[in-house]
């Protein structure tokens, strides 16, 4: 099984940022855009891992998870990885920042404990708007990132981590929800 670890956004906060981007869609070079109902914020991809996992790390997960609280937050900015001179992501900023590090931290740790290893990348809260195939010019670079600089989502709750399976297909990854914990009160 494939698996990670995210938190999902409301639709409709979703379809905001993406109406937004669409407008400057046609003046951008080609990129692979990510499908709103795919669109997630992943605090640990896993990899491929055996079935029982799932069951390994849920009690954890669910402790650590469950003592945290819930919140709310915003999309807001933008920005590209690694750098505007050798972008290859786009991405949308979340806020508040250190309440998802919190959960990423946590999240990280319980797998961890129970022997998966990870990337070992810093953690920083974005939701993944597009990945770049080829190079984009300076100029297409800013048009992006001045198309979501001020841009500010409606607020919505962050209560629960999701764990998902992920199936490779074609036509984009299918993430099959396996196990939702909750955050507190």
């Amino acid at each position: 099984m494939r698996l990670f670890l995210a938190a999902n956004f409301p639709i409709g906060v979703l379809r905001d940022l993406n109406d937004r981007v669409a407008r400057v869609r046609s003046r951008l070079p080609a990129a692979s855009w990510v499908r709103a109902e795919t669109q997630h914020l992943t605090f640990a991809f896993l990899g491929e891992r055996p079935e029982a996992l799932v069951d390994a790390i849920a009690p954890a997960l669910e402790t650590s998870l469950g003592a945290l609280p819930k919140f709310e937050a915003r999309l807001r900015g933008c920005g590209v990885f690694p750098n505007p001179r050798r972008a290859r992501v786009g991405w949308a900023g979340l806020d508040p920042e250190a309440r998802f590090r919190s959960i990423a931290q946590v999240v990280r740790e319980v797998v961890l404990q129970k022997g998966v290893s990870l990337d070992g990348s810093d953690f920083k809260p974005h939701l993944t708007i597009m990945r770049m195939r080829d190079p984009w010019p300076p100029a297409s670079i800013d048009l992006f990132q001045r198309t979501l600089r001020d841009y500010e989502s409606e607020p919505f709750a962050i209560d629960r981590v999701t764990l998902y399976e992920s199936q490779l297909h074609p036509n984009g990854a299918i993430h099959t929800p396996l196990r939702a914990f909750t955050l507190a009160g």
